[in-house]
């Protein structure tokens, strides 16, 4: 884990009140979020340039997961990428995170530029406080999600990996998916 991101997740821990009883306060999640976002853009980023867009793949799905699950390790969240046209079925939205990339959704088509949701909930009796940011299209993602730009050995090593892949069509500034954090207060 990048020192910045760690940084950030230690200063998260020891200077925010115990959440068993509150939320953590927005900044704290979006410090915690941001990272996250950061190091997995840096890591495909890396990743491209070093292995071409099949490297993209990876980054995109290990990568991501494994940085979830550290950031999960550091701070007890849950961290992942959610989208309705998920890639990899572990990214499939939850009925909370459903509702909130429906309403994402229309925001970006009334024109908003970015969308977030910060709430506390009750799912199942157990209160948990919930964020959600936005994940648009930028250039480099048409790279394996656009329509006809796709190199046709991404499109084979997509296939291969992810045969019910329904993430390919996707415009700059379309809403791809995204960042959920999900923290237990009870």
């Amino acid at each position: 884990m990048k020192p910045f991101a760690l940084t950030a997740i230690v200063a998260v821990l020891f200077h925010t009140p115990a959440w068993s009883a509150e939320a953590p306060p927005l900044d704290s999640i979006k410090a915690v979020a941001g990272g996250y976002a950061k190091q997995l853009k840096s890591g495909l980023l890396a990743q491209m340039s070093k292995n071409g867009p099949e490297g993209g793949i990876v980054a995109c799905s290990a990568t991501a997961a494994q940085l979830g699950a550290e950031t999960s390790a550091q701070t007890g969240w849950s961290i992942k990428r959610v989208s309705s046209k998920a890639r990899n079925p572990l990214a499939m939205p939850d009925a909370y995170e459903q509702e909130v990339l429906n309403g994402f959704e229309k925001e970006l088509a009334r024109g908003k530029e970015d969308a977030s949701r910060y709430e506390v909930v009750r799912e199942g009796g157990v209160r948990y406080a919930r964020f959600m940011k936005a994940i648009r299209i930028e250039p480099l993602c048409l790279t394996c999600h656009g329509g006809n730009e796709v190199p046709s050995n991404v499109v084979q090593k997509l296939s291969e990996k992810y045969p019910h892949d329904i993430a390919r069509g996707y415009q700059v500034g379309d809403l791809r998916g995204a960042l959920s954090v999900k923290v237990k207060l009870d």
